[in-house]
């Protein structure tokens, strides 16, 4: 849930980037954070354990505008990629605003695309978050892996009612991400405007 600053007039909103491991979300957040210009964003924090690794920064994006007169400030997370980290994973969620799912486009890597996904239900079922209220972005990444899935392939497994807006991906190159986010971004603001 976003919160307001209403000292500095800042409406302050959690994006996460959620997936399998080695999807492409950490490769997503270093991109924006290498592009962004450094006054209007804030440190990269890695949060490293032993066996696992959350980053975040968070940045004002000025061609959003503002809301009701209030700047907007994203913050943005990953998640540990294992669902093993689970208990990481449910701490991160907590207060989302919008998810960019991040999917693999690797033929080997459906089945765990689909388990993230049915493990974020499960997580923001147990923050009361109805996932079809919350504004989600899938993120089709690896689009340039010989050998990639059809888009479709995996949305039929990941989004089968056909109700996310896609992106197809090649994170590492850069190409999706800010549309990605610009989108998700859009998503929540929109909200926002709605309920707030």
């Amino acid at each position: 849930m976003s919160t307001i600053n209403f000292a500095a007039r800042e409406i302050n909103c959690k994006i996460v980037y959620y997936g399998p491991g080695v999807a492409g979300k950490t490769v997503n957040l270093k991109y924006v954070f290498s592009k962004v210009p450094e006054k209007l964003r804030g440190e990269m924090v890695s949060l490293e354990t032993e066996d696992e690794r959350t980053l975040f920064f968070d940045f004002m994006p000025l061609e959003l505008g503002s809301v009701q007169g209030f700047k907007t400030r994203f913050h943005l997370y990953t998640v540990p990629g294992q669902v093993f980290y689970n208990a990481s994973r449910k701490l991160i969620l907590r207060g989302v605003d919008g998810i960019v799912f991040v999917a693999d486009s690797a033929p080997e890597r459906l089945r765990a695309n689909a388990e993230s996904m049915r493990n974020l239900r499960e997580n923001l079922a147990e923050h009361g978050v109805d996932m079809a209220t919350l504004p989600i972005v899938l993120q089709i990444n690896k689009r340039d892996l010989p050998g990639a899935l059809p888009v479709e392939v995996i949305r039929s497994v990941i989004d089968p009612q056909k109700k996310l807006p896609v992106i197809e991906a090649e994170a590492i190159n850069g190409k999706g991400v800010f549309e990605s986010l610009k989108l998700a971004s859009k998503l929540v603001l929109d909200r926002l405007s709605k309920t707030g």
